[in-house]
């Protein structure tokens, strides 16, 4: 680097020398030439080239700025006792599930705890924090009116039962133990995380089919047991009437009672998808107006979107009413997407007039494939319209008027536009 200065000691030049040159004065790293002078040099002189010569060295070196201090991902614990959460687990309690309280109402393994009162929270003495303040007096403030609401199941059963409430579900749970992912679950956290799927189901359903939740106005109930003779006892009940596996009530007052031992279900993804199929008919028949679709000659309807559910989770279909007490019962290894559009080719179907008049027992396997199909292409059109339909055939409307109504066209025209988009949407295998 040089730096040229000119002025009346003429024209000093002043540069960090290198190695390839000689001149280069060792101790200080640079040279000064001055050049148009002669001899030696004033006081005056002297003083004002040894300010050019700092001037010059503060100019060649390096900036220097202080290091940057990366700053520490550590979060800021105030309050010791909580880690600024606000809360504590109820030490009379599991400490690790208590999370799973959050995401129901009531508990049965928690409620009529004097020391949280229900909630398997203590509120901390020394912080507060906005997300639960106030929230947990409000959930104990509930605990009694739901508590009264599930004793009637406890009376009826002669014992306590396992139970939580959501905002859509009762459930009872009497399956001690379960292996989900290859891991061994427990009761109670088997229970929260049955209440939890329940709940998703209910949300995909309104938000599909862009139903309101006002639309329902009672809790579904859904009991899972363990024993055949709970499941014979509490069947008979709780749905009114009685079965060996698994049995419906719908309409006004849903319910689905079954039974889960090594005889009825292989795993635990067999029952979610089972459970699935059959609260899909719970909600569909409770939503206002309430009533069920499959004694109505509206079992494609009832059928089909709770295979469209099986389907939408598992791409597999494999839940049929009134025939899963067989566990044989089979139609192409529930994979129906490529079997239905082998039919639509072929034209070796029934028709769909046929099928659209037919109650839900009177399906033939075939049919129940089908129905999916219809469901499947009419939520892929339009879901509110669907919904609308659905409303209208609840309130009993003939089939061929509330096409017409809803969806402005026949069965036939109806069969014939479905008909075209299997065979450019569905794959061949």
């Amino acid at each position: 680097m040089r730096l040229r200065v000119d002025g009346e000691l003429g024209a000093v030049d002043f540069g960090v020398g290198t190695p390839e040159d000689p001149a280069m004065p060792r101790e200080f790293g640079f040279e000064a030439r001055v050049r148009g002078l002669r001899g030696g040099l004033s006081p005056r002189r002297r003083l004002a080239t040894s300010w050019l010569l700092a001037l010059g060295l503060f100019s060649a070196s390096p900036r220097q700025e202080a290091p940057k201090q990366e700053p520490k991902d550590e979060t800021f614990v105030r309050c010791i006792p909580c880690k600024n959460v606000g809360r504590l687990p109820c030490a009379a309690h599991n400490k690790a599930e208590m999370h799973l309280e959050d995401d129901v109402l009531w508990c049965s393994t928690v409620a009529g705890c004097a020391t949280c009162g229900g909630t398997g929270w203590l509120d901390c003495a020394d912080c507060e924090n906005l997300r639960w303040l106030g929230g947990l007096a409000t959930k104990r403030s509930r605990q009694d009116g739901l508590k009264q609401a599930g004793e009637r199941f406890d009376t009826e059963m002669k014992r306590p039962l396992r139970k939580v409430m959501t905002p859509h579900f009762v459930l009872v749970w009497e399956v001690d133990e379960l292996k989900v992912d290859k891991r061994a679950v427990k009761h109670h956290e088997l229970m929260h995380l049955y209440a939890t799927r329940l709940e998703k189901l209910f949300d995909d359903y309104t938000s599909v089919l862009q139903a309101s939740p006002r639309e329902f106005k009672e809790r579904l109930q859904v009991f899972v047991w363990s024993k055949a003779a709970d499941q014979n006892e509490g069947s008979t009940r709780f749905a009114g009437q009685h079965s060996s596996r698994g049995v419906k009530l719908l309409g006004g007052l849903a319910v689905y009672s079954l039974l889960v031992d090594r005889t009825t279900f292989r795993d635990d993804e067999a029952l979610h998808r089972n459970v699935v199929h059959n609260v899909a008919h719970l909600i569909l028949s409770h939503q206002n107006p309430s009533q069920w679709l499959g004694n109505v000659k509206c079992g494609w309807v009832d059928e089909g979107l709770a295979h469209w559910f099986e389907e939408r989770y598992w791409g597999l279909c494999d839940n049929y009413c009134y025939e899963e007490q067989n566990t044989n019962v089979d139609f192409k290894g529930g994979k129906w997407k490529p079997v239905v559009r082998r039919m639509v080719a072929e034209n070796d179907l029934p028709s769909m007039s046929d099928v659209m008049q037919r109650n839900t027992d009177g399906l033939t396997l075939p049919m129940h494939a089908l129905s999916f199909s219809y469901v499947d292409y009419l939520i892929a059109a339009d879901a509110a319209k669907f919904n609308a339909l659905c409303r209208e055939l609840r309130k009993r409307t003939e089939p061929r008027e509330a096409l017409k109504k809803h969806l402005g066209v026949s069965a036939l025209e109806l069969e014939e536009r479905w008909k075209a988009w299997v065979l450019a949407t569905y794959p061949a295998r």
